[in-house]
């Protein structure tokens, strides 16, 4: 008997985010918008826990939030750098999905 209702479905899957050549500027489009839009989620966090508890001090998403900062300062180094060589840059990013229970 094919039982094919009760097999597990795949805990981990994977989505090709990025994949190209890009110039300097294109990048930095597309890497910056996601940066941001990351950092802005963080500090969406961090306001909605200070207002139900004012004194809670957020750690996990302020650190997180510094790293993001910080990941866009390093990133505009690197762009600049490219930039200045004339060069164009090879991005692959894959995003990698774990189900928990």
């Amino acid at each position: 008997m094919n039982n094919t209702q009760n097999q597990p479905t795949a805990t981990m899957q994977s989505i090709s985010l990025i994949d190209g050549i890009f110039t300097p500027s294109d990048a930095s489009d597309i890497l910056n918008a996601m940066l941001t839009k990351k950092i802005n989620f963080h500090n969406l966090q961090i306001m909605r826990i200070k207002e139900g508890n004012h004194d809670d001090l957020c750690t996990h998403d302020a650190t997180r939030l510094n790293k993001l900062k910080a990941e866009q300062s390093r990133l505009k180094e690197i762009l600049d750098e490219v930039r200045s060589q004339g060069k164009k840059m090879n991005i692959q990013s894959t995003i990698t999905i774990e189900v928990l229970d």
